[in-house]
């Protein structure tokens, strides 16, 4: 019974997308609300109204969230008002657009909608903006988003790229970087509309500006990727650091292995060392992989300090694990020294060697689990470290031993991993991994005795997660549900709202309804988890647990939000008339929110 804790503790932007995905999407849809647990959809709506009379009116200087806007908008169309949906999607124009729009925009416009909205885009800032300030990677751009909307439609793909190729104040120097995001971002998806069509690249590198725009080329990486390394070196000359990942990776598709090994060698540090590491897959032939570990060996690592070195080994050691070489990636954990930058030290490292061996039972001999048990011991491992690990690996750890290490594990790492902890707020977090492992075994109330102890005592906020999740799957419910709430109270204490959303999909229709109960215990000036519990709520059709989070709402912003949500479902469901009615009231829709 592993607990994983990557998307509460880890927040860090690590190599594997996984971790970068967001667990409140990921709701079942065949976990709904049990119906005898609902609130009726009218009786929900005038709830909501009803919180709102309590409050001022919303004012035009109030702050709707951008995000929450473009949530409305997909909720309208997902409940079959797809007219309604585009001109809302539309009237966010008049903001700053969010991330949630590159996914919403394709789905909710089509054809020439699409392109009506996609032009108006280009009489203001939209093409040059990043979906959040302070980014600057092609993934972040707005205008690639726009680019998938033009697709298709010269002239709007025509006026697109003039827009983006236009050099804006400092765009030469200072910010000559945004300017290359966003090229970087219309081309590669005007290349993936336009794949097995190579005549577009004539095209586009006529409408290039200068000689010195012809590197930019090199996004359209899936249109390059058949043609080789030879022929972007050709059109492009150097080939921007920007382009390429993106183009090892199309080099890969089109097995081009070579090419994509040679590409990569050519980047600066870091974005080589993921690039290589792209290129290690299991059943690599050998010749290859031999050359990918000689490559890698010879990577620059960027610099002198700890990080950037141990940033260097974490990924060797990947590399080694992803060429079935586990024996070669726990030699590079031994000599692993601390890190301080999220989800690159020994720690993380070691699960991931113990999740590998998960998968490959038969690799899991004794050896190799007293060799990670050991790193996580050793002075190279901080506390902190450990306890963001140490619930997950005891488990793991113990599942995949036999008999006589099972009997060690509990002897002796466990007593060791304790004594690392035992001056920290998070020494219960060996205990709970120890229950997890008895409970998975066939002790079902294994744990019990460590509830009790975290309830009756003063924990931190990892151990309270770490806690609630693992009560949800023991079914401490069914024996102690007084018990059960004062432990996801415990995790939602702080207020943090990743806490919240690691918490909640964990839990099912039978378990959910002590959310409510545990808000309510938490003080008011620390709700700031209500909006994501709301959000939650209404992505599983839970109108019991959306209704208690109108009357848990600590202040009128996230009394607005929560009701906001209240629309959202009620457009899902169609109930178009309560749902525009709330969401004029709440700012989501028209001009004149109050």
């Amino acid at each position: 019974m592993s607990v994983d804790l990557s998307t509460a503790t880890n927040r860090a932007d690590h190599d594997d997308p996984a971790h970068r995905a967001d667990s409140a999407d990921r709701v079942d849809s065949a976990d709904r609300a049990d119906s005898a647990d609902r609130v009726e959809l009218p009786d929900l709506a005038d709830r909501a109204r009803a919180a709102l009379a309590r409050l001022d009116a919303l004012s035009s200087e109030s702050k709707v969230d951008p995000a929450d806007r473009i949530g409305w908008a997909v909720a309208r169309f997902d409940g079959g008002d797809h007219v309604g949906a585009a001109e809302d999607l539309t009237a966010c124009l008049d903001g700053w657009i969010p991330r949630e729009f590159a996914e919403a925009a394709p789905r909710i416009l089509a054809g020439e909608q699409a392109v009506r909205f996609a032009v108006a885009a280009l009489d203001g800032e939209h093409p040059y903006r990043s979906f959040k300030s302070g980014r600057s990677g092609p993934e972040d751009a707005v205008a690639g988003t726009l680019a998938r909307l033009v697709a298709g439609d010269p002239d709007a793909e025509e006026a697109l790229l003039r827009a983006v190729l236009m050099i804006r104040p400092d765009e030469d120097r200072r910010w000559a970087h945004l300017r290359a995001a966003r090229i970087s971002a219309v081309f590669a998806e005007l290349a993936e509309a336009y794949v097995g069509e190579p005549d577009r690249l004539d095209r586009w590198s006529a409408a290039l500006l200068a000689a010195d725009d012809q590197p930019c080329l090199a996004a359209a990486a899936a249109l390059f990727g058949p043609l080789g390394l030879a022929e972007v070196d050709r059109r492009c000359g150097t080939v921007r650091e920007i382009d390429g990942t993106r183009l090892v990776a199309a080099f890969v598709a089109a097995d081009r292995f070579d090419d994509a090994l040679t590409l990569a060698t050519r980047l600066e540090p870091s974005r080589q060392q993921r690039a290589l590491l792209t290129l290690a897959t299991p059943g690599l032939p050998p010749a290859r992989a031999k050359a990918l570990v000689a490559a890698f060996r010879k990577c620059p690592k960027g610099g002198r300090e700890r990080d950037v070195q141990m940033i260097y080994q974490h990924r060797f050691a990947r590399l080694f694990l992803a060429l079935e070489r586990v024996d070669d990636a726990l030699a590079v954990l031994g000599r692993m020294r601390d890190c301080r930058v999220s989800g690159y030290g020994p720690g993380p490292l070691a699960l991931e060697v113990l999740r590998w061996l998960d998968g490959r039972r038969e690799a899991a001999t004794s050896e190799r689990l007293c060799a990670v048990l050991d790193v996580l011991v050793g002075p190279g491992v901080i506390p902190q470290e450990l306890a963001a690990v140490v619930a997950d690996v005891v488990p793991l750890a113990h599942g995949l031993a036999d008999e006589r290490m099972r009997a060690e594990i509990v002897d002796v790492h466990v007593p060791r991993l304790r004594a690392r902890l035992r001056n920290t707020r998070s020494g219960l977090l060996v205990d709970a991994g120890l229950g997890a492992a008895l409970v998975e075994a066939g002790d079902a109330t294994a744990l019990d005795p460590v509830f009790a102890q975290a309830a009756n005592g003063r924990t931190d906020s990892r151990l309270s997660l770490v806690l609630a999740r693992l009560a949800a799957r023991a079914g401490l419910l069914a024996r102690d549900r007084e018990l059960f709430t004062r432990l996801v109270a415990g995790a939602l204490s702080d207020g943090y709202w990743w806490f919240a959303e690691a918490l909640l999909p964990t839990l099912d229709a039978e378990t959910r309804p002590v959310v409510s109960d545990a808000v309510a215990a938490v003080p008011a000036d620390n709700r700031r988890q209500v909006v994501v519990i709301a959000r939650f709520a209404e992505r599983a059709g839970d109108s019991a647990l959306l209704a208690a989070m109108l009357g848990a709402a600590p202040d009128a912003e996230s009394t607005w939000r929560v009701a906001g949500r209240v629309a959202m479902m009620l457009a899902r469901h169609g109930q178009s008339s309560d749902a525009l009615d709330l969401a004029r009231r709440c700012g989501l829709v028209g001009a004149e929110p109050g």
